[in-house]
């Protein structure tokens, strides 16, 4: 099976995406290629389990991160421990770190619910051999519970305590297992060079038996107690603090619920260990509502929330917990599309719901879309004015999605028309952009025309905006919904230019504060003078040297003198160089007092003037374009001399750079670094991408290349995407391209696999894009799936409409 098919499988959900696996007779590949690249599929990781298949679903114990499903989850790796399997607990016990676990595999005991004979589970030889051959501290420590003779004698002879493997009285339980078998002999030579040293309040008896002068009974009652399900509980009740409750519940397999379910009855637990309790994806529902009526607080930290854990959220009446709970419940199935339509409340938490939170959620708020989209568009369509009602009762109303869209549709038309507009928090803003980008930019006219600047400002902020409202905002918003759409981060890169250049100064500054606003740009926002004076106060406290480059472009005398003063070291020296030269120019020689002695500023404040500062850069700038034209690599020794000197100057002569490139005289290497340089041109971009025997996806490799920051480029290269690789996720990201822009031209397989691996605003896209068109069909899923494998030169789109066709 394919990557691509792979990721296909976060598109279709759990359910649906078991019965792909089902019907595909490739085989299944489980492994992840390294730790940065996302947890395996639901689907995917349930038929792993099932199968015993342990690549890529065993991994370190992590119970502190709370992810269902990841290689941590405790739940995976005891579903694995109970196969019995000897191959299966090698590799658990290589893997993991979980110590209670690596203890369990080296007892050799039966953890199946219905266990196939009463014997001990054979240790596979390798994983013996690979113990005793390392050797190491943890190895030993869990080698003190095994059931092997052999090994609990090699754990005692080299005398570690137990550590997180059991702690102090870990050595009683390997003296037993020698006891068991009769190995006398060698227990007397672990008190000979390896001595048991136990606490001073250890009972005397157990001392004895350990001695040999007294009965090993007592050793065994000693363990019971110690290690006994009433020991356990008193720990708990202990542990006031959370690390100290993780702890204790980490040194068990699964805590016993029903007699912590008693004591809590009796005398409720501390919040320590509700919380640790809480995380275990074992916990009972009964037990976890037990423990939510004594710190409702602690439902943030349930493993898999469902419906009433957002309950006792509404019941705290807090927004930003109940959202909390409400991703993590749909990122690990304990909410379906179902619950979140007609359940979850408010509705504007549901809504914005549908557009947060990572590939996990995907595919439940694909559906969840579509249930909404078809309550939606009957009632907006046949009613514009409903765009009215539903703005102004999203603040306020605390039903579901569902009950939202019955009560504006029951609102008489003139009672809409009447309703004054209130100003709507973020949330809500939030919620009425999602029910926009649900039915379509033909819609976005009759949501947003009603608006005023003022209204229209936060919904014009919202995350994840839908390109429609973007567009309407631009054509007819006012100075405080343009301003507010200027800041957004999730802008398309063109429109930050188009929205600059109305002249106003706090629409410009809110433009230079977006991440995604291009060096140009902000050098003609500099130039023009057209920042407010917060923004030129933030920028007189800027030391990051490529956030000091645009600065160069200002007139004002005291962002220069910053620049020179903040750029330091001996790269920094070409930056104080032109920010000297630029102070010079407009104010004369005698704004140099007080700069950073530099020798040509010394000569230049010394009498030489300008004309020493003009003639050091124009050497400079011969200099540059000799290095760029003559190296084929990037030297191994950094020197401000040399070629990283020239990376590292601001006001390098781009139209000689261009020049060369045109000619064939700049090698691939040299313009891949300038490529990373926030202010390589579009220009020297094209010229790459057109160069004989350059590839445009070498480009797209490095972080910061032309081809993804600039959107003309991007839309060239996006053109032919179907027929050649491109890998839009930098795209994607700096906003060259939308997720929409990419859906319709991207190849499929690469559209699909970007979206899973790296870009969640598309894997929704995605998402919705598979389910509109293919809905609960698996087999129309099934010919996706066995297109995809293919990676035919087609866009999803039409690998759709050939599966529904097919199907």
């Amino acid at each position: 099976m394919t990557d691509t098919v792979t990721s296909l499988l976060w598109y279709a959900g759990p359910a649906l995406g078991a019965e792909i696996l089902g019907r595909l007779d490739a085989p299944v590949r489980t492994g992840r290629r390294n730790p940065a690249e996302p947890p395996l599929p639901p689907a995917l990781l349930e038929h792993a389990v099932r199968r015993g298949d342990t690549d890529g679903v065993v991994g370190i114990y992590d119970r502190a991160k709370r992810r269902g499903g990841t290689p941590g989850d405790p739940d995976i790796l005891l579903r694995l421990l109970e196969r019995d399997d000897p191959e299966v607990n090698a590799v658990l016990f290589e893997k993991t770190s979980w110590a209670a676990l690596r203890q369990a595999v080296l007892s050799q005991a039966r953890f199946a619910p219905v266990p196939a004979e009463d014997t001990p589970v054979p240790l596979a030889p390798a994983l013996r051999q690979a113990i005793l051959g390392r050797g190491s501290r943890g190895d030993v420590q869990a080698a003190l519970s095994a059931d092997d003779p052999e090994l609990a004698f090699w754990a005692l002879i080299n005398g570690f305590p137990g550590g997180s493997h059991g702690g102090v009285y870990a050595r009683l339980f390997a003296a037993r297992t020698l006891v068991r078998h009769s190995r006398w002999a060698q227990l007397r030579r672990v008190h000979q060079l390896a001595p048991f040293e136990l606490p001073p309040e250890t009972p005397d008896d157990v001392m004895r038996g350990l001695a040999g002068s007294g009965a090993i009974e007592a050793v065994d009652r000693f363990l019971k107690v110690e290690y006994g399900t009433a020991r356990f509980c008193t720990k708990l009740h202990g542990a006031q603090r959370t690390s100290h409750g993780r702890a204790v519940v980490r040194d068990v397999l699964e805590p016993p619920w029903d007699e912590l379910a008693a004591r809590h009855a009796a005398d409720p637990l501390p919040w320590g260990a509700a919380v640790a309790l809480l995380e275990h994806s074992r916990c009972p529902r009964e037990f976890q509502a037990s423990l939510l009526a004594a710190h409702p607080r602690a439902v943030q930290s349930l493993a898999r929330p469902g419906p009433n854990a957002l309950r006792v959220c509404l019941g705290l009446g807090e927004d930003q917990l109940t959202k909390k709970v409400l991703l993590r419940g749909i990122a690990t199935g304990g909410i379906d599309a179902g619950q979140l339509v007609g359940e979850v409340r408010p509705a504007r938490l549901a809504l914005t719901a549908l557009a947060h939170g990572g590939i996990e959620a995907v595919a439940t708020q694909a559906s969840a879309a579509g249930l909404v989209r078809r309550l939606l568009a009957p009632l907006v369509t046949e009613h514009p004015g409903a765009w009215r009602a539903l703005y102004t009762a999203l603040p306020e109303f605390d039903g579901t999605v569902a009950e939202l869209l019955a009560a504006v549709g029951a609102v008489p038309r003139q009672a809409r028309r009447a309703a004054e507009l209130p100003r709507p928090g973020r949330q809500a803003a939030w919620a009425y952009s999602v029910l926009i980008g649900l039915v379509g930019p033909e819609q976005a006219s009759h949501a947003l025309d009603f608006l005023d600047d003022v209204h229209l400002a936060p919904v014009a902020g919202s995350r994840e905006l839908p390109q429609a409202v973007a567009d309407h905002v631009c054509a007819h918003g006012g100075p405080v919904s343009r301003r507010a759409l200027a800041g957004n981060p999730a802008l398309r890169v063109d429109l930050v230019e188009a929205l600059v250049l109305g002249g106003d100064r706090a629409i410009a500054s809110a433009a230079y504060r977006n991440p995604r606003c291009p060096m140009p740009v902000r050098q003609y926002i500099l130039s023009v003078d057209g920042i407010d004076d917060d923004l030129r106060t933030e920028l007189l406290t800027e030391s990051r040297a490529e956030r000091l480059w645009p600065l160069l472009a200002s007139s004002d005398a005291a962002l220069l003198r910053h620049v020179a003063w903040a750029s330091e070291g001996e790269f920094g020296r070409w930056t104080r160089l032109r920010a000297a030269y630029r102070l010079a120019e407009l104010h004369g020689v005698g704004a140099l007092e007080g700069l950073p002695d530099d020798a040509e500023v010394t000569a230049a404040r010394g009498g030489g003037g300008l004309a020493v500062l003009d003639a050091r850069l124009r050497e400079c700038d011969a200099q540059w374009l000799k290095m760029i034209t003559q190296t084929t690599y990037l030297p191994y020794r950094r020197e401000a001399e040399g070629l990283h000197g020239a990376l590292a100057d601001p006001g390098l002569d781009w139209r000689a750079v261009i020049a060369a490139a045109r000619r064939g005289d700049v090698s691939g290497n040299v313009l891949g670094e300038l490529a990373q340089r926030p202010d390589f041109p579009v220009e020297l971009g094209r010229v790459w991408r057109d160069t004989p025997g350059k590839r445009t996806y070498m480009v797209e490799a490095r972080p910061h290349p032309a081809i993804l920051r600039h959107r003309p480029i991007a839309l060239e290269v996006l053109a032919l995407a179907a027929e050649a690789r491109f890998d839009a996720a930098n795209a994607l990201a700096g906003g060259s391209i939308t997720a929409e822009e990419y859906l319709v031209a991207g190849n499929a397989a690469d559209v699909v696999a970007t979206g899973a691996a790296s870009d969640t605003a598309l894997a929704r896209t995605v998402a919705r894009e598979l389910h509109d068109g293919l809905g609960d069909s698996v087999d129309a899923w099934v010919v996706v799936a066995r297109l995809l494998a293919q990676r035919p030169d087609a866009t999803l789109g039409e690998l759709v409409a050939t599966a529904r066709a097919a199907a």
